[in-house]
């Protein structure tokens, strides 16, 4: 499901769809369920907000789990199939340097 609004966000990019599962599935996410538990916790008063609670734990600990489990085999996945393509004819959005692709006005410090 998440990879729906990661689509949809990249849209007139010209990614490819490698990277738009790439970035879909390893995209952010965690800190929201984390935040939504915690406004159930101190704000809602519900009867078995702890069910909530661990439920929200489970699923953010598994993403981490399975995120981490997956990210080596993916990310060669994904670099073998960028290098797969003649440097002349690699994927254009892909292949811009970062200041090409960043919104005007950001700026990127390196720390």
């Amino acid at each position: 499901v998440r990879m729906v609004p990661v689509a949809i966000s990249m849209w007139g990019t010209h990614a490819g769809r490698p990277t738009l599962g790439f970035l879909g599935w390893f995209g952010p996410r965690g800190l929201a369920s984390i935040v939504f538990a915690v406004i159930v916790v101190e704000e809602s008063h519900l009867p078995h907000e702890h069910v909530i609670v661990v439920a929200v734990y489970l699923t953010v600990g598994l993403s981490v789990l399975v995120h981490g489990v997956t990210a080596g085999p993916l990310a060669a996945r994904y670099a073998a199939w960028y290098e797969a393509h003649p440097e002349e004819r690699r994927p254009a959005m892909e292949s811009a340097a970062a200041d090409v692709t960043r919104p005007r006005g950001a700026k990127h410090h390196l720390s």
